[in-house]
């Protein structure tokens, strides 16, 4: 067996198409994806130096002066949360039109903010920060109105910081564009369902002549097929490996689970495009070019539906058709990254672990009934 798994390995590495989809292509588009959403994830995710202007018509209240000096100083290992730009009316107006201003904040009696069209969570920051700062002027004045003496104490309370949230230390990764890099790595382990077809073409008579040699063989023919399944499950896995450390430390995307979690998703990911790849190519007498336009519409269709070309897909199906996400092997495959990385669940990854070894024993079972021994009329 050791034999046939060794020629089987050096027979696919030969493949050069097969190569290409399983490792060339991933490293390709994780590559585009990361040109293309690095920069925007990078912008989306820097609260800091948020750019405002500061437009003072009457004196401030008192406190608001050394409030803004406070946030707008950097720290010795933070960046401050806000950059005043100017505060001259018509600079900031102009620079508000050009998009280079998160919000401008007018004194005049009253203090009020102004933020630009499309405005997103830094305005909406800059926003809390003044609510939270009338809210307190608004208690200490109210308090000083009616009971001077209890002011001191006010804001001694005020200056405490209380949390009831406890941080813990983890590594998830809340970056909304990591879920294609878990898509990518679904499509990459269902795209092993090319390898998987030829292992049943070969290993059938009447769909190729190295089949019908195998058929008269002396070999067990379970035998046979199991090496050529180990043999593309090994070089399947080489495959995904590769794509996932270049993806994780060349280009340095967080995937939020430990490596150990990405190589178990991917065994499976490629068990189970194999062995659907596997029934496929068993089932009828279709040409090799035919069937493999049926697992590569199967795979980007699912794949598409989990979320690999518009993210908000998968939320759609939840929404809609939740059982769906359930079944799809693509969702299952992302789901064990994503519910892994955002709320730390061991217990969902090991039920979507199920589902999938559930998939691959019914296409393992499906392939080994559709190529097992027949008798042919003539080949």
């Amino acid at each position: 067996m050791l034999n046939r798994i060794k020629y089987e390995f050096i027979s696919l590495l030969r493949n050069k198409i097969v190569v290409f989809w399983l490792m060339g292509f991933p490293v390709i588009l994780g590559t585009l994806f990361f040109v293309a959403f690095g920069n925007l994830a990078d912008s989306e995710q820097d609260y800091a130096d948020i750019p405002i202007a500061v437009i003072k018509k009457t004196e401030p209240p008192e406190g608001f002066e050394e409030m803004l000096t406070a946030l707008s100083e950097s720290a010795s290992e933070e960046k401050a949360l806000f950059n005043i730009v100017t505060e001259e009316e018509n600079k900031a107006k102009e620079l508000m039109e050009k998009g280079e201003l998160q919000g401008i904040i007018y004194v005049d009696g009253d203090i009020s903010l102004t933020v630009p069209k499309g405005a997103g969570i830094k305005s909406g920051i800059v926003k809390s920060v003044l609510d939270s700062f009338k809210s307190r002027y608004e208690i200490i004045s109210a308090a000083a109105a009616s009971n001077p003496d209890k002011v001191p104490q006010i804001i001694k309370e005020m200056e405490k910081e209380t949390s009831y949230i406890r941080s813990e230390s983890n590594s998830a990764n809340y970056d909304p564009y990591v879920q294609y890099f878990y898509n990518l790595l679904a499509m990459s382990g269902l795209f092993g369902s090319m390898m998987g077809m030829y292992c049943a073409i070969n290993h059938q008579a009447n769909l190729s002549a190295l089949g019908a040699r195998v058929e008269v063989s002396p070999v067990s023919k379970f035998g046979d097929i199991l090496s050529s399944l180990i043999a593309t499950l090994l070089i399947h896995n080489v495959f995904l490996n590769i794509a996932s450390v270049y993806l994780a430390y060349v280009l340095g995307i967080k995937f939020g689970v430990p490596f150990w979690v990405i190589v178990t998703v991917n065994f499976l990911s490629s068990v189970l495009g194999n062995s659907f790849g596997c029934f496929i190519g068993s089932v009828g007498g279709m040409k090799d070019g035919i069937k493999n336009a049926i697992l590569l519409t199967c795979s980007l269709g699912l794949c598409f539906l989990s979320g690999l070309m518009f993210g908000g897909m998968r939320l759609f199906i939840e929404e809609s058709f939740p059982l769906f996400n359930r079944i799809n092997p693509a969702a299952l495959i992302v789901d064990c990254f994503y519910s892994l990385c955002v709320y730390g669940s061991y217990e969902k990854l090991f039920s979507n672990i199920v589902v999938l070894l559930i998939w691959c024993a019914l296409m393992l079972t499906g392939s080994m009934i559709m190529t097992r021994k027949r008798k042919y009329k003539s080949i």
